[in-house]
C-alpha cells in the first residue's frame, strides 16, 4: 500500500480495491476513458462513503454538463492556475490539450485573460474565476458583462457550478495532498 509523502494517508491500489471501491474503479477507468485509477480516486478510497460521494458528483457533474467540453476545461484549468492547485492544473491542462486548446490560449490562460478569444470565453472564464475565488464580490454588472455576451441564465447557472466544482476539486486535491501521476506529468513533459 502506497501513502502520500505529505499527509501520509494511504492509497488503495487497484490490486488492493475490493466491493465497492472495485467498482468504483472500474466505472472510474470505463467512463473517462483512461486505463489507470487517478490518484485522487485512489486517495479517497479510503473512505468507501466519500468514494462514492465523490465519484457520483463527478459521473453526474461530467455526465449533464451542457457547455462544450473544452469551454469547461479551461475555466476548470483557469482556476486551478489561480489556485495553484498543482494536480488540478496538471489534469485540467492535459484535458484542455486533448480537447484541442491551443498552446496561445492556454498560455493566454494563465498569464493574460484579456488576451483569450472570442470575448464571449473570456468574459465566461473571467465570471468563473471571480465565482470561484470570492463569489461575495459578484455584482449586478458581472452577471450583465457576461449576460451581454449572449449567454442564457441557464447557461449562466452552470457556470457558476463549474466554478463551484473547479474550487471543491482543488480543495479536495490540495488537503489531500495529491500528486500528479507520473503518466499526466510526462504527457505534458514534465
Amino acid at each position: 500500500m502506497q501513502h502520500s509523502t505529505m499527509s501520509g494517508l494511504p492509497m488503495i491500489e487497484e490490486e488492493e480495491a475490493t466491493g465497492d471501491v472495485a467498482r468504483i474503479y472500474g466505472d472510474v477507468k470505463r467512463e473517462m476513458h483512461i486505463p489507470f485509477v487517478p490518484n485522487s480516486v485512489k486517495t479517497l478510497a479510503v473512505s468507501p462513503a466519500g468514494l462514492t460521494i465523490y465519484w457520483d458528483l463527478l459521473h453526474s457533474f461530467f455526465q449533464h454538463t451542457t457547455l462544450p467540453q473544452s469551454l469547461t476545461a479551461m475555466i476548470l484549468f483557469t482556476i486551478a492556475k489561480t489556485n495553484n492547485c498543482q494536480y488540478c492544473s496538471a489534469n485540467n491542462e492535459l484535458t484542455c490539450r486533448q480537447l484541442g486548446v491551443d498552446e496561445e490560449t492556454l498560455d493566454a490562460l494563465v498569464e493574460n485573460l484579456t488576451q483569450v478569444y472570442p470575448q464571449r470565453v473570456r468574459a465566461i472564464i473571467e465570471f468563473a474565476v471571480k465565482a470561484s475565488r470570492n463569489p461575495q464580490s459578484l455584482v449586478p454588472e458581472d452577471y450583465e458583462r457576461v449576460r451581454a455576451q449572449g449567454v442564457t441564465d441557464e447557461e449562466l447557472v452552470e457556470i457558476i457550478l463549474i466554478a463551484a466544482m473547479g474550487k471543491y476539486l482543488d480543495t479536495l486535491a490540495d488537503a489531500l495532498k495529491i500528486e500528479v501521476e507520473p503518466m499526466i506529468a510526462q504527457a505534458l513533459g514534465r
